[in-house]
């Protein structure tokens, strides 16, 4: 893992594993007061700085990939995107060719990601586009639920109880993370684990 292009995955494995370390360190499967607040708290900032990660991450894929000059982990050199002569004209560019955006692209959302590695022209879109397209991600439950965290309102509550990670007694609005998933896997260890397998075919 020492081509550039490696350096956003091995940030994001770095983050995603502490973060995973430190929610499974302060919260239980069923807690119970005064645990409770502590735990709802803990898994609140995981899920909101998971998503924050996950966002850096493909934002940082991308441009890196605009820029050229690299090479991806497996060794493929990438040349710069049309009209890409140094990082700061990247971001520039891309709002350039949107016709009404005038800030960036929700980055942690696969479409918007893929659509602006596709405007930008990077030479290996199709790897990004193949792996953040990829069934099965967790990246959109994982965005639903920061909403309502990140927001609290009707339409985001109505949307976080869709994704059956939620705590059903009393407060519908404690997720469960450390409740495992039907491969065995506890939910925050299944998302990050799932994570970091699209993060590493994407830099592929």
């Amino acid at each position: 893992m020492n081509s550039l292009l490696a350096l956003p995955l091995r940030r994001f494995q770095r983050e995603a594993t502490w973060l995973t370390a430190e929610f499974l360190r302060a919260a239980t499967p069923r807690p119970r007061p005064p645990l409770v607040r502590q735990s709802e708290l803990c898994c609140e900032m995981t899920v909101i700085r998971l998503h924050d990660a996950w966002a850096r991450f493909c934002r940082e894929t991308v441009i890196r990939s605009a820029c050229g000059n690299t090479v991806t982990l497996s060794g493929t050199p990438l040349g710069p995107a049309p009209g890409i002569t140094a990082r700061s004209l990247v971001i520039p560019t891309l709002i350039a060719k949107y016709p009404k955006r005038r800030v960036e692209p929700r980055w942690a959302d696969a479409m918007q990601c893929m659509d602006a590695a596709q405007r930008l022209r990077v030479s290996n879109f199709s790897t990004i586009a193949a792996a953040l397209g990829a069934a099965g991600s967790p990246a959109e439950s994982l965005r639903i639920v920061r909403n309502f965290y990140a927001h609290r309102g009707h339409d985001t509550a109505l949307a976080a109880t869709g994704v059956g990670v939620f705590l059903r007694h009393n407060h519908p609005f404690v997720v469960d993370l450390t409740s495992y998933t039907t491969g065995g896997a506890r939910v925050i260890e299944f998302w990050v684990t799932t994570l970091l397998n699209i993060a590493r075919a994407a830099v592929q």
